[in-house]
């Protein structure tokens, strides 16, 4: 079997060798260098230049845009962080009127409801005291 890859091989090499079609590499050439005039040269820096110089200020001016734009958003997060703050104190206000309240209105409540007892012991207590005078008043009628 080694014998036989061996023979393949040597066959391959052969025609390979004796192929005229076989694309060779061509040596490389040196490109002629171009001569520019100082004129040219110097107007294309100075066209790069200003192309620069465009770009920089474009980017100076989005910086400071995007300053702007961090200051703008600070002062957001401060006048909200400043407005979630007195919201929360108002809260707690309203919170607090609203237990006060509340207490004010059972001590009502509870005055109320002492007043009625008051009042219903009152006039029990004087259809009682009636009662016993008309008891008293018929007991001496009985007597005579």
């Amino acid at each position: 079997m080694k014998f036989i890859a061996a023979i393949l091989f040597l066959v391959a090499l052969a025609f390979a060798g004796t192929d005229s079609t076989a694309v060779q590499p061509e040596p490389t050439k040196a490109a002629p260098v171009e001569q520019v005039s100082v004129t040219e040269f110097r107007e294309e820096l100075a066209v790069r230049d200003s192309v620069m110089q465009v770009r920089d200020s474009l980017c100076a001016v989005e910086k400071d845009s995007l300053r702007k734009s961090i200051v703008v958003e600070e002062a957001k997060c401060a006048n909200w962080e400043q407005s979630y703050q007195t919201m929360k104190q108002n809260n707690e206000v309203c919170a607090q009127a609203l237990s006060v309240s509340i207490g004010v209105s059972e001590k009502n409540k509870e005055r109320a409801d002492d007043e009625r007892k008051k009042a219903m012991t009152m006039t029990s207590s004087s259809f009682l005291g009636g009662l016993a005078i008309g008891l008293l008043v018929m007991w001496l009628i009985m007597k005579n």
